[in-house]
């Protein structure tokens, strides 16, 4: 598999309400991806920014941040125009997305990839928790993360070793504390 530079990012994540957060990504060239709102809200660590920590941490280039920094939309962000008209903004939005279609056609299942490696670390990461809450929701999620990881290639498999997790775990530790004291219209943000 062909391996690309990995381009210069800004991702911010925004907490926007009580229960809903955003993600903002600002390329090296200036151009701002947003996806808002989005999916998955949870006070320790929302689903995009779990993916954030996996896909830099195993180096998934093709998956939803790597896509982002190559000015893609990785199928759910938009294109923000600021202060442009709806038409400037429609354009832009459509050149993102024919982007997005015709770039790392090689690395697609980098998207399923990135959703079995999510889980398996958030598993691994709140089973290794302090908190009794947090490692109860470890105890509900075993079973689908054991066999999520039975069924994956070898080769697949064979990333998850105990350093990697681990260090995984670290970041999703040092995230989780910022993102926790996050107050409505505040926001973290991480280099890609």
């Amino acid at each position: 598999m062909k391996q690309r530079a990995r381009k210069s990012m800004s991702v911010s994540f925004i907490r926007t309400g009580e229960r809903r957060y955003a993600v903002r990504a600002t390329l090296g060239d200036g151009r701002v991806l947003e996806m808002n709102p989005a999916p998955g809200f949870d006070p320790w660590m929302p689903h995009d920014l779990q993916h954030f920590i996996v896909e830099k941490c195993l180096g998934l280039e093709g998956a939803i941040f790597g896509r982002l920094a190559t000015g893609g939309t990785a199928k759910t962000f938009h294109a923000v125009a600021g202060d442009a008209s709806s038409r400037t903004t429609s354009r832009l939005q459509r050149k993102h997305a024919a982007k997005d279609r015709r770039q790392m056609p090689e690395q697609t299942e980098d998207y399923g990839r990135s959703e079995r490696a999510t889980y398996v670390c958030w598993h691994d990461w709140l089973q290794h928790a302090d908190d009794p809450a947090l490692r109860a929701r470890a105890a509900a999620m075993a079973s689908s993360a054991s066999g999520m990881l039975a069924r994956m290639e070898p080769r697949e498999r064979a990333q998850f070793t105990p350093q990697r997790l681990a260090e995984i775990r670290t970041e999703f530790q040092r995230l989780s504390h910022r993102w926790a004291a996050l107050g409505v219209g505040e926001s973290i943000s991480e280099r890609w």
